[in-house]
This record gives structure tokens, sequence and C-alpha cells, in this order.
């Protein structure tokens, strides 16, 4: 088991607040922050900086950065772009959180799945019921279960193909899945095909599936379908679309399809999850 191997298991004292921006439309200027806790930022969509030390970093989608307790950075939004991010703040004495360093780190499908649960339940829960404890007790244990797993890959206990690896960060991914990421980030609103990816890349489609997988622990198409189901959901959050409408938009061959889809990817129908979200 992972947390045997690891020996270690993260002690969150308290998730002092979780957020959810779908989308952050920012218009005011950069502006320096500190405080005296936790914060993890998550961009699922879109791209923020962070400038700290003297040094300005870019957060892409898919990747998360830390921000340490006491410690000033200055943030950084895109002008006219739509920015899809998510913030939890967190009080926590462990020294291991220092292994997660100051670089933005990609996180694999499997921790992107966990951290957006995560995320979706806690900015609930603070909307609705902030002083329930048996929620804030789920929420902190929640948080420490997706910690400790990234720890495991950071530090080469393992990784999603269950060998040792450290885990990605972006400077640690070729400039050629880095285009993929791009191009797919472009076209979740469409269809592509590794065969496509590989004429427009100048590769051959066994090599590139090879190297995708190497870097980013999950096949090319996987993390297309992530990217559709993050449209997806999205659009249940923030438009009057019908399901139809958003199946259609993402270029599905029909809603039951779609539906299907769905169900198989969050374990509930379209209608199942709007209802459990009251998102309709």
């Amino acid at each position: 088991m992972l947390f045997n191997k690891i020996k270690k298991t993260f002690n969150v004292q308290t998730v002092v607040l979780a957020l959810d921006f779908r989308p952050l439309l920012i218009s005011k200027p950069p502006y320096e922050e500190i405080y005296p806790f936790w914060q993890l930022f998550y961009v699922s969509r879109g791209e923020m900086s962070i400038e700290r030390n003297g040094e300005k970093q870019t957060i892409h989608a898919g990747e998360i950065i830390f921000r340490p307790p006491g410690k000033s950075s200055t943030m950084y939004y895109p002008e006219g772009c739509e920015l899809y991010m998510s913030l939890i703040d967190f009080i926590s004495s462990d020294e291991e959180m220092n292994v997660f360093g100051d670089d933005p780190i990609a996180l694999d499908g499997r921790e992107r799945q966990l951290l957006s649960e995560l995320i979706r339940e806690a900015a609930s829960f603070y909307k609705n019921t902030p002083t329930e404890p048996l929620w804030q007790e789920l929420i902190s244990s929640a948080l420490e279960s997706f910690l400790t797993r990234l720890y495991g890959r950071l530090t080469g206990v393992f990784n999603s193909e269950g060998e040792g690896s450290k885990a990605s960060t972006r400077r640690q991914i070729s400039e050629t899945v880095d285009r993929i990421n791009l191009i797919l980030e472009e076209r979740r609103f469409s269809t592509i095909t590794v065969d496509e990816l590989a004429k427009i890349l100048g590769e051959s489609p066994n090599v590139l599936m090879k190297r995708y997988r190497r870097e980013m622990h999950e096949s090319i198409i996987e993390h297309f379908l992530t990217l559709k189901l993050q449209s997806a959901i999205q659009l249940m959050l923030s438009s009057d679309m019908n399901f139809t409408e958003i199946s259609e938009l993402l270029s599905f061959s029909s809603v039951n399809y779609f539906s299907k889809f769905f169900k198989k990817r969050t374990g509930l129908t379209p209608t199942e999850y709007s209802k459990e979200y009251s998102l309709r």
C-alpha cells in the first residue's frame, strides 16, 4: 500500500477556506499578499502567475503551486482571459510540506480527479455548512490523502504506473508533450485523434503515445477526455445550456453517449450530478 511505503501521513489541522472560481474574471492590477497559512492554487483552465523572491512563475492548466505561510508574493492574472482557478487555504506544521517546493507541479489524471472532487466538496461545504465539525474533518482528511499521494510521487516512492519516479513538474515535461497539451486544450470543444496529433508534430503515433504516458502518467486520450469532462462540469456550473447543447458543443455524437460518458467518469448521470450539487 502507498501509505505503508511512505510511512508518513500529513496532519492538516484546519482547512481555513476553499474557493472555486469558474470562471474568475480579473480586472484588478497585480497585488502583494502574505498569509499565516499554506495556500494551494490549482489552475484547471487558462493560466496565472506568481512572483516571489524576484522570480515570476506561470501556472498552466493542470498544474498546482503551493504558497508557504508568512511568505509574501505577488499574483498576476491575464487580462481579458477566463481563468478557472481553485484555492485551498490550510494549516499544517509538517516539515514534509517543504518537499513540494516553489515550482509548479503538473498533476497526473488521478491527482487532478482527486483534487477536483476535494475542491468541489470543500467549496460547497464552506458555502453552506461552514460550522459542521464532521465536514471539516472529512475535508481535512481528503486533503491529507491528496498531499500524501503527491508526496509519494515527488519523493520517488511510486508513480501512477506503480514504479518509482519523481512527479512531473512543467520543467521536466518535454516540448513535444507541452505542445500536445496545448493542442488538446485548444481542441477540447472539437475532436482529435492520436494519428492527427502525430501528423501535426511529425512523429509516429506509437512514439508519441509512449512519450506522453511516460511524462504525464496517463494516455493522450485519457487526458483529452478529462478536459472534456472539466468543460462539461464548468458549463453546467456557469451557463444555462441544457445537456443536449453541452454535448453538441463538446462534439459528442449524441446526448445519450455524452450521458454514458459522464456517468462512467463521475458515477452519476448529468441530471443526478446537477441535483447532487444543486447546479440547476
